[in-house]
């Protein structure tokens, strides 16, 4: 606690210390700081584009300034006309009105219409129609069949033999390509 007292008191005493130096610093520094009677608060702004109570044109003559209850907007004198001119070219040109853009695929439109439409209703059907209704038109036969052998659709059988035949003579050429690889890779395994 003592320890604590006496460090805030040498902390103190060097804080004062640095106080006094930057004060004693601040008088020889460069720059000035202004005080708040010095500064000026800005009331109004005011653009005086022509001083002295009359307009100097790129002659240097003193044109009177015109009345600003005068509604009459056209120059009198040849030094306004001058000046009008010089104002219209500053200004930039006014946009035109842009023209009416072409449409080329208006005869590409499609054209809808709706398409006839063609029932074809015989006779015999009931009008009073229900979808879910079910309607028989396969004749219903109680008897089975016979299987007719004769008359033979599909895939036509192969001879047994020759199946065989075939099935032997491709397993040889298997056989004859595994033994061929299986020297060339002795012959370059010595080698």
């Amino acid at each position: 606690m003592i320890t604590e007292l006496v460090m805030n008191r040498i902390r103190q005493l060097l804080l004062a210390i640095v106080g006094v130096l930057k004060r004693a610093m601040c008088c020889f520094s460069r720059r000035r700081k202004l005080s708040a009677s010095e500064c000026e608060v800005l009331s109004a702004v005011s653009v005086d584009r022509y001083p002295a109570g009359g307009r100097t044109t790129a002659g240097g003559k003193n044109v009177p300034e015109k009345d600003w209850n005068s509604w009459d907007d056209s120059p009198r004198t040849v030094e306004e006309h001058i000046e009008r001119y010089r104002e219209t070219l500053a200004q930039p040109p006014s946009p035109t009105e842009p023209q009416p853009e072409v449409d080329y695929f208006q005869d590409m439109a499609p054209q809808i219409s709706s398409q006839p439409k063609v029932c074809i209703a015989t006779e015999t059907e009931p009008t009073d129609f229900s979808r879910l209704v079910a309607k028989i038109d396969i004749p219903v036969v109680n008897e089975l069949e016979d299987w007719n052998e004769g008359e033979r659709s599909g895939w036509d059988d192969a001879d047994e033999t020759t199946t065989k035949q075939l099935i032997r003579e491709t397993r040889k050429e298997l056989r004859a390509q595994r033994h061929q690889q299986n020297r060339h890779q002795l012959e370059s395994s010595y080698a």
